[in-house]
Protein backbone atom coordinates (compact mmCIF):
# COMPACT_ATOMS: atom_id res chain seq x y z
CA UNK A 1 0.00 0.00 0.00
CA UNK A 2 1.25 3.48 -0.91
CA UNK A 3 1.85 5.95 1.85
CA UNK A 4 0.19 9.37 1.61
CA UNK A 5 3.49 10.98 0.58
CA UNK A 6 4.14 8.35 -2.09
CA UNK A 7 0.60 8.71 -3.44
CA UNK A 8 0.89 12.50 -3.75
CA UNK A 9 4.30 12.21 -5.41
CA UNK A 10 2.99 9.68 -7.93
CA UNK A 11 -0.03 11.84 -8.71
CA UNK A 12 2.15 14.91 -9.29
CA UNK A 13 4.41 13.03 -11.67
CA UNK A 14 1.40 11.69 -13.56
CA UNK A 15 -0.08 15.15 -13.94
CA UNK A 16 3.23 16.50 -15.24
CA UNK A 17 3.45 13.70 -17.83
CA UNK A 18 -0.12 14.29 -19.00
CA UNK A 19 0.55 18.01 -19.37
CA UNK A 20 3.82 17.41 -21.24
CA UNK A 21 2.12 14.98 -23.64
CA UNK A 22 -0.65 17.47 -24.34
CA UNK A 23 -3.40 15.47 -22.66
CA UNK A 24 -3.92 18.31 -20.17
CA UNK A 25 -3.45 21.99 -21.07
CA UNK A 26 -0.46 23.59 -19.35
CA UNK A 27 -1.56 26.29 -16.93
CA UNK A 28 -0.22 29.65 -18.11
CA UNK A 29 0.18 32.50 -15.62
CA UNK A 30 -1.94 35.57 -16.19
CA UNK A 31 -0.60 39.02 -15.37
CA UNK A 32 -2.06 42.50 -15.16
CA UNK A 33 0.77 44.00 -17.19
CA UNK A 34 3.60 42.59 -19.27
CA UNK A 35 6.47 44.87 -20.33
CA UNK A 36 8.35 43.20 -23.15
CA UNK A 37 11.83 43.59 -24.54
CA UNK A 38 13.08 46.65 -22.66
CA UNK A 39 16.56 47.21 -21.32
CA UNK A 40 16.01 46.48 -17.64
CA UNK A 41 18.45 48.21 -15.29
CA UNK A 42 18.33 47.45 -11.57
CA UNK A 43 21.55 48.27 -9.67
CA UNK A 44 20.30 46.44 -6.56
CA UNK A 45 20.34 43.19 -8.57
CA UNK A 46 23.33 44.17 -10.73
CA UNK A 47 21.03 43.66 -13.68
CA UNK A 48 21.49 45.36 -17.03
CA UNK A 49 20.00 43.45 -19.93
CA UNK A 50 17.07 42.88 -22.25
CA UNK A 51 14.26 41.37 -20.21
CA UNK A 52 10.49 41.05 -19.90
CA UNK A 53 8.84 42.30 -16.71
CA UNK A 54 5.49 40.93 -15.51
CA UNK A 55 3.34 42.76 -12.98
CA UNK A 56 0.41 41.49 -10.93
CA UNK A 57 -1.60 43.38 -8.30
CA UNK A 58 0.76 46.34 -8.50
CA UNK A 59 3.88 44.27 -7.83
CA UNK A 60 6.60 42.77 -10.01
CA UNK A 61 5.77 39.09 -10.41
CA UNK A 62 8.55 38.00 -12.76
CA UNK A 63 11.63 39.24 -14.63
CA UNK A 64 12.95 36.98 -17.36
CA UNK A 65 14.34 36.98 -20.87
CA UNK A 66 11.10 35.62 -22.33
CA UNK A 67 8.08 35.46 -20.07
CA UNK A 68 5.26 33.21 -21.23
CA UNK A 69 1.74 33.90 -20.15
CA UNK A 70 -1.13 36.24 -20.78
CA UNK A 71 -1.59 39.80 -19.61
CA UNK A 72 -4.46 42.25 -19.50
CA UNK A 73 -2.09 44.83 -21.00
CA UNK A 74 1.20 44.50 -22.86
CA UNK A 75 3.75 47.24 -23.46
CA UNK A 76 6.39 46.95 -26.17
CA UNK A 77 9.47 48.44 -24.50
CA UNK A 78 12.02 47.58 -27.19
CA UNK A 79 14.56 50.40 -27.46
CA UNK A 80 13.51 51.83 -24.08
CA UNK A 81 14.82 51.71 -20.52
CA UNK A 82 12.87 49.92 -17.79
CA UNK A 83 14.16 51.03 -14.39
CA UNK A 84 13.02 51.26 -10.76
CA UNK A 85 11.31 54.54 -9.86
CA UNK A 86 13.81 57.42 -9.82
CA UNK A 87 14.33 59.66 -6.79
CA UNK A 88 15.39 63.21 -7.72
CA UNK A 89 16.94 64.91 -4.71
CA UNK A 90 17.78 68.14 -6.56
CA UNK A 91 14.81 69.28 -8.60
CA UNK A 92 12.68 72.40 -8.95
CA UNK A 93 9.24 70.98 -9.81
CA UNK A 94 7.31 73.37 -7.57
CA UNK A 95 7.47 76.28 -10.00
CA UNK A 96 4.11 75.06 -11.33
CA UNK A 97 1.33 72.80 -10.11
CA UNK A 98 2.03 70.49 -13.06
CA UNK A 99 5.72 70.10 -12.20
CA UNK A 100 5.44 66.84 -10.23
CA UNK A 101 3.24 65.22 -12.88
CA UNK A 102 5.69 66.24 -15.61
CA UNK A 103 8.69 64.64 -13.91
CA UNK A 104 6.59 61.58 -13.06
CA UNK A 105 6.28 61.04 -16.81
CA UNK A 106 10.09 60.88 -16.88
CA UNK A 107 10.13 58.16 -14.23
CA UNK A 108 10.65 60.31 -11.12
CA UNK A 109 8.61 58.68 -8.36
CA UNK A 110 9.91 60.83 -5.51
CA UNK A 111 11.49 64.30 -5.39
CA UNK A 112 12.93 67.07 -3.23
CA UNK A 113 12.61 70.69 -4.33
CA UNK A 114 16.09 72.15 -3.84
CA UNK A 115 15.29 75.43 -2.15
CA UNK A 116 13.22 77.31 -4.71
CA UNK A 117 11.54 79.33 -1.96
CA UNK A 118 12.49 80.80 1.38
CA UNK A 119 10.45 81.71 4.43
CA UNK A 120 8.31 84.34 2.70
CA UNK A 121 6.70 81.91 0.25
CA UNK A 122 7.51 78.44 1.58
CA UNK A 123 3.78 77.63 1.64
CA UNK A 124 3.76 77.62 -2.18
CA UNK A 125 6.13 74.66 -2.76
CA UNK A 126 4.65 72.89 0.25
CA UNK A 127 1.20 73.11 -1.35
CA UNK A 128 2.58 71.59 -4.57
CA UNK A 129 4.22 68.80 -2.55
CA UNK A 130 0.97 68.05 -0.75
CA UNK A 131 -0.91 67.71 -4.05
CA UNK A 132 1.87 65.79 -5.81
CA UNK A 133 0.93 62.37 -7.25
CA UNK A 134 4.26 61.02 -5.95
CA UNK A 135 5.99 61.78 -2.63
CA UNK A 136 7.52 65.25 -2.63
CA UNK A 137 9.42 67.28 -0.03
CA UNK A 138 11.16 70.67 -0.03
CA UNK A 139 14.29 72.41 1.17
CA UNK A 140 13.82 75.91 2.53
CA UNK A 141 16.15 78.52 1.08
CA UNK A 142 17.96 80.45 3.81
CA UNK A 143 17.28 83.55 1.70
CA UNK A 144 13.76 84.40 2.77
CA UNK A 145 12.74 85.46 -0.78
CA UNK A 146 14.04 82.19 -2.29
CA UNK A 147 16.04 81.96 -5.52
CA UNK A 148 16.61 85.50 -6.80
CA UNK A 149 18.33 86.68 -10.00
CA UNK A 150 20.20 89.32 -7.99
CA UNK A 151 21.29 86.84 -5.32
CA UNK A 152 19.44 84.97 -2.59
CA UNK A 153 21.40 86.56 0.26
CA UNK A 154 23.51 89.27 -1.36
CA UNK A 155 21.71 91.44 1.18
CA UNK A 156 22.51 89.63 4.42
CA UNK A 157 19.21 90.74 5.91
CA UNK A 158 17.52 88.18 3.64
CA UNK A 159 19.23 85.34 5.51
CA UNK A 160 16.69 85.69 8.30
CA UNK A 161 17.17 82.95 10.90
CA UNK A 162 13.99 83.69 12.85
CA UNK A 163 11.82 83.73 9.72
CA UNK A 164 13.28 80.42 8.52
CA UNK A 165 12.73 78.75 11.88
CA UNK A 166 9.13 79.92 12.00
CA UNK A 167 8.46 78.70 8.45
CA UNK A 168 9.91 75.26 9.20
CA UNK A 169 7.88 74.97 12.39
CA UNK A 170 4.70 75.59 10.38
CA UNK A 171 5.58 73.05 7.69
CA UNK A 172 7.79 70.55 9.48
CA UNK A 173 6.19 67.53 7.76
CA UNK A 174 7.34 68.74 4.34
CA UNK A 175 10.49 70.79 4.94
CA UNK A 176 13.39 68.35 5.14
CA UNK A 177 16.44 70.57 4.89
CA UNK A 178 17.95 74.04 4.53
CA UNK A 179 19.39 75.27 1.22
CA UNK A 180 22.29 77.75 1.08
CA UNK A 181 23.64 78.82 -2.30
CA UNK A 182 27.12 80.18 -1.68
CA UNK A 183 28.35 81.31 -5.10
CA UNK A 184 29.80 84.81 -5.20
CA UNK A 185 27.00 86.13 -7.43
CA UNK A 186 24.43 84.77 -4.98
CA UNK A 187 25.80 85.84 -1.59
CA UNK A 188 28.78 88.04 -2.43
CA UNK A 189 31.25 88.01 0.47
CA UNK A 190 28.59 86.77 2.87
CA UNK A 191 29.20 83.06 2.23
CA UNK A 192 30.53 82.08 5.66
CA UNK A 193 27.89 84.03 7.53
CA UNK A 194 25.11 82.65 5.33
CA UNK A 195 26.43 79.15 5.95
CA UNK A 196 26.59 79.76 9.69
CA UNK A 197 22.99 80.98 9.75
CA UNK A 198 21.87 78.00 7.69
CA UNK A 199 23.53 75.65 10.15
CA UNK A 200 21.87 77.44 13.05
CA UNK A 201 18.43 76.98 11.47
CA UNK A 202 19.04 73.38 10.50
CA UNK A 203 20.47 72.49 13.88
CA UNK A 204 17.31 73.71 15.61
CA UNK A 205 15.31 71.01 13.82
CA UNK A 206 18.05 68.39 13.30
CA UNK A 207 17.85 68.96 9.54
CA UNK A 208 20.56 68.43 6.91
CA UNK A 209 22.27 71.42 5.29
CA UNK A 210 22.44 71.58 1.49
CA UNK A 211 25.22 73.78 0.20
CA UNK A 212 25.77 74.60 -3.46
CA UNK A 213 28.91 76.25 -4.70
CA UNK A 214 29.51 74.43 -7.95
CA UNK A 215 28.42 74.31 -11.56
CA UNK A 216 25.50 72.15 -12.58
CA UNK A 217 22.10 73.56 -11.65
CA UNK A 218 20.75 75.67 -14.49
CA UNK A 219 17.43 76.06 -12.67
CA UNK A 220 19.24 77.67 -9.76
CA UNK A 221 20.55 80.47 -12.03
CA UNK A 222 23.88 80.26 -10.26
CA UNK A 223 27.08 80.03 -12.35
CA UNK A 224 30.04 78.60 -10.49
CA UNK A 225 32.66 80.91 -9.05
CA UNK A 226 34.89 78.30 -7.44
Amino acid sequence: MLSRREFLSTAAVGAAVLSRDGLLPAVQPKYDLLIRGGRVIDPSLRLDGIRDVAISAGRIAAIDANITGEAAETIDARGKLVVPGLIDIHAHPTSSADGPRMILEDGVTGWIDAGSQGADHIADPVAVAKASPQPGRVLINIGRAGVQPDGDAMDLARADVAAAKDAIARHRDFVVGVKARLSRDVVGVNDYEVLRRSQEVAGSFNLPKHRRRSRGCSSCSSPATS
